[in-house]
């Protein structure tokens, strides 16, 4: 995928690469239900823990957010550095808004669920979610670090929010047996979200931020490094001493960021939207009650 976000999506060797790359799933998928009908082994994965609409949905809402929240990790920092000029301890400061948000939803999140249940407080946290990241869509280069921060909080209320009951949702209804192999499941689906987020939303900031160039009249070497990514293009746009070259880097990287934004918000906006359609209400409930005994968030990873 991010053979294709460079080389295009007609690009023959990227859609063989993807094509195989499916290819081996279903194999994959195809060997484990074959171990599985075995009674004298075990398969690596539990395909029957999606046999639950709690354990499915809990399962694709939670990859969603990470989905989402990495397109955010991935653009942000380059932001901070490259177009607002911090360093990279300035730039990791400057995230930790998004850090506290996630403490303050965890807090708020645990409260709305004992009013609301856990469905209904999904669907807010997902929402507040993707309220922050389409309002930093909204970025333009005359923002400064406030308006950063503003929506970064949101994006992080929101996560804390959705994270809890999204996990609970999947691993409530599991005995304790198998609430170990469906928490490891779940942390593995989500990494691979959180690596085709990268991949995928990477390849829209790239194709976006490419757009904006204008570079005719550069030297090839010149135009290859503004073209590889925003730093470089600042790199070179200093050392030719030219502020229009970095107004226009600095200009297509935000537009680019604010693509991606989009995209990250929408990916939200829709994962609250399918947790309203699909999501078992009364299952939340008692995934609740069973969560009280056990706390399945705590087997998860840290949604950052």
């Amino acid at each position: 995928m991010i053979k294709a976000g460079d080389q295009g999506w007609g690009d023959r060797s990227a859609v063989a690469f993807m094509a195989a790359g499916a290819l081996v799933l279903v194999g994959f998928v195809w060997w484990e239900r074959r171990v599985a009908r075995r009674s004298t082994r075990q398969p690596l994965v539990d395909l029957d823990l999606f046999r639950s609409r709690s354990f499915s949905w809990g399962t694709i809402l939670s990859t969603l957010l990470s989905f989402s929240l990495i397109g955010l990790l991935f653009a942000v920092p380059q932001y901070f550095r490259a177009v607002l000029g911090y360093d990279a301890m300035g730039a990791g400061l400057r995230l930790l808004p998004l850090i506290g948000g996630l403490i303050v939803g965890l807090g708020a999140g645990d409260r709305i669920s004992t009013k609301a249940g856990p469905k209904t407080t999904l669907v807010i946290g997902l929402g507040v979610a993707a309220a922050g990241l389409i309002l930093g869509a909204f970025t333009s280069t005359r923002d400064g670090t406030g308006f950063a921060v503003t929506w970064l909080t949101i994006s992080g209320i929101g996560t804390g929010i959705a994270l809890p009951p999204g996990i609970n949702a999947a691993l409530g209804r599991l005995t304790g047996e198998r609430s170990g192999v469906g928490s490891a499941l779940i942390s593995a689906i989500r990494q691979v979200g959180g690596t085709f987020g990268v991949a995928v939303l990477g390849s829209v900031l790239n194709s976006a931020y490419r757009s904006r160039l204008h570079l005719a009249g550069l030297p090839s070497q010149a135009s290859d490094a503004v073209r590889d990514n925003v730093a470089a293009g600042v790199a070179v746009a200093r050392q030719l001493g030219s502020a229009d070259l970095l107004a226009m880097v600095t200009g297509a990287f935000v537009h680019g960021m604010d693509v991606l934004l989009a995209c990250s918000g929408g990916i939200a906006a829709g994962a609250a939207v399918l947790a309203l359609a699909f999501l078992p209400g009364e299952a939340g409930r008692r995934d609740q009650r069973a969560s009280q005994a056990r706390p399945a968030v705590e087997q998860a990873p840290s949604p950052v």
